[in-house]
């Protein structure tokens, strides 16, 4: 993989931060390559990616909770099927259950709508994941199912069901038949608001922090919850950080580097 580095102005709201690492796959090198490193797609046709807190569930280790066995029980109406994006119909009721769901939202509704279309009908949306109560809609989920690698999209299902915990059910449930399906691992996206940690509640969860995957969860709470105390220095300089996770060394942190190494220009092959 080829990397550059973007800088751009930050926009929190719309996931854009100071300093973008991108990732450029190399002839030969399949998407699973980019996941495993760090790196979420940063177009939906898979043209480029960026290096990104990255949250994933190994399957391997993905078990019931008795939290997840509780959730099943109030949600055991709603059946889930895996569906080729190209066998399934974008009815008006599908599009209905969207609508409603963005209705309930408060924060970056219209980007946040637009951006769900914008990956249901993207190359990248591979599958979907149809939740239906009867004959009802009840929830859906774009998926990148290829190369061994499932990617959880942005999902929306019906408010009235959040009060039996719907999203939870149905993140569960799709871990669940995909590691019935041989999968090794599904990435769900980024981690960096306190909104973003219901991605963790999972049995086999890790989070990528820049150079490894790290199953700690005390870790990525201190990213998230102690972002203000080491605002204007990074957190490889911050000494709470250091002391409590590299030993307060963050050199020794080198040769345990997990990311694609920079290809110096002499070496590039489109030079």
């Amino acid at each position: 993989m080829k990397v550059a580095f973007s800088e751009v102005a930050p926009d929190y709201t719309h996931y854009v931060f100071p300093y973008h690492v991108w990732g450029f796959l190399e002839e030969g090198e399949d998407v699973g390559s980019a996941y495993a490193q760090g790196f979420l797609p940063a177009a939906y046709d898979l043209s480029r990616f960026y290096l990104t807190r990255s949250v994933r569930v190994d399957l391997h280790r993905f078990e019931e909770t008795g939290r997840t066995r509780y959730v099943r029980r109030r949600c055991a109406s709603i059946d889930h099927a895996l569906v080729p994006r190209g066998e399934f119909d974008l009815s008006p009721e599908w599009r209905e259950l969207a609508e409603k769901y963005y209705a309930t939202q408060e924060i970056s509704v219209e980007y946040r709508r637009s951006r769900f279309f914008e990956m249901l009908d993207s190359p990248w949306c591979t599958h979907v994941m149809a939740y239906t109560d009867g004959d009802r809609p009840a929830g859906l989920v774009p998926l990148f199912v290829r190369d061994g690698v499932v990617q959880y999209g942005i999902p929306v299902y019906d408010p009235s069901l959040r009060s039996i915990s719907i999203g939870y059910h149905m993140m569960a449930a799709a871990l669940g038949q995909l590691r019935s399906a041989g999968f090794d691992h599904v990435y769900l996206g980024s981690c960096y608001t306190a909104g973003d940690l219901y991605k963790t509640r999972f049995a086999g969860f890790q989070f990528f922090n820049g150079y490894q995957w790290s199953e700690s969860r005390e870790e990525l709470h201190f990213f998230v919850d102690r972002r203000p105390e080491v605002t204007g220095q990074h957190f490889l300089g911050s000494a709470p950080y250091l002391d409590a996770y590299c030993d307060g060394d963050p050199g020794r942190l080198a040769g345990r580097a997990d990311v694609a190494r920079l290809v110096p220009y002499t070496e590039r092959k489109d030079r």
